[in-house]
């Protein structure tokens, strides 16, 4: 899924930011809404009163609950990041109102990729619009079905007076700077004022990463913008972040498959030119077959590398052979 990021605030804030393939999850009281994390406690009092009288000899446990209840209703304010991106790159409003009135850019995101090496516990979920304050109770918090349904409940809903933003968010474990794959970064769209100037410092600054560029033009007679492509006055044949790492000794062993598995034995290798052309990848060290997911109708294999020499765990990652074929075909220097 692409996802869009308007900016505008600071163009050398934004363009660092761009350069060090970082994001900011900010905290609630950072974001422009003043109702941002707004909710009722209501319910969840009134359960809280119940049970203090009912079970009002156990009144010192029910205070222990309550406070960690409060601890993670709080924690929505005090320690969660929010990184918020839209649907859209061509929405007049958005571009009004977070990139300087047009004279800002637009970044494109490919949704997996953006978080394909972040922290597990990262959450995404479309923004909930309505015009009710939801209303948390006990029954949120141990919800087995949706684990990051209290989540959603504290930090995905808003008025409906913002439902033309067509907000995706991402929930990060901590506030302040995040790192992310550069090659999440798909394209810019520059604002119909974007100075020449700042538009050739970021190809500049991006060059070597693929980046498709556009610029947004107003269409004739009508109140709809349009992105038209322009060209990147920095290419080089120079990739960024591009080296081709080492592959441990016996990382690559075809007879370790089983007999039923061996005809998908070429794509150990094929894993192996792959992963050893991950920007963080220091040495491949193992490639099998994961047995626990796969089936022989899809095979699923696994592939282990280290970031550093002296990395003492290593990063592991799983492909299905269809994406295995993706990305090899896209290898250029076998």
């Amino acid at each position: 899924m692409l996802v869009y990021k308007y900016r505008g605030g600071s163009f050398e804030r934004d363009l660092k930011s761009l350069k060090n393939d970082t994001f900011w999850a900010s905290s609630t009281s950072q974001l422009n809404d003043p109702c941002e994390g707004l909710i009722s406690i209501d319910n969840y009092q009134q359960q809280i009163g119940n049970l203090k009288k009912i079970f009002y000899q156990h009144s010192d446990n029910l205070a222990l609950i309550e406070q960690s209840f409060q601890n993670i209703i709080n924690m929505k304010d005090t320690k969660l990041g929010i990184f918020s991106l839209s649907k859209r790159y061509d929405d007049e409003l958005l571009w009004a109102h977070y990139s300087n009135s047009h004279k800002g850019f637009c970044i494109e995101y490919d949704l997996d990729q953006l978080l394909a090496k972040q922290n597990p516990k990262h959450r995404f979920f479309d923004i909930q619009y309505s015009n009710k304050i939801q209303n948390l109770d006990f029954s949120q918090a141990f919800n087995q079905a949706d684990p990051d349904h209290l989540v959603k409940k504290m930090l995905g809903y808003k008025s409906q007076r913002w439902e033309y933003e067509q907000e995706l968010r991402i929930i990060t474990e901590n506030q302040g700077i995040n790192s992310y794959d550069y090659r999440a970064v798909k394209a810019i769209y520059f604002g119909l004022k974007t100075p020449n100037e700042e538009i050739e410092q970021v190809m500049k600054t991006l060059q070597g990463r693929k980046i498709k560029y556009f610029q947004m033009y107003l269409k004739p007679n009508s109140f709809k913008f349009e992105a038209k492509p322009i060209e990147d006055k920095f290419l080089t044949n120079v990739r960024y972040k591009y080296s081709i790492s080492n592959i441990a000794h016996l990382a690559v062993d075809p007879s370790t498959l089983k007999l039923e598995y061996q005809h998908f034995a070429p794509y150990l290798q094929k894993l192996a030119e792959i992963i050893r052309r991950e920007p963080d990848c220091y040495e491949v060290s193992y490639i099998d077959l994961s047995h626990s997911k796969s089936t022989l109708a899809d095979p699923i294999f696994f592939a282990q590398y280290k970031t550093a020499k002296n990395d003492l765990l290593t990063h592991t990652v799983h492909y299905s052979t269809k994406q295995i074929d993706e990305e090899y075909l896209k290898i250029d220097d076998l």
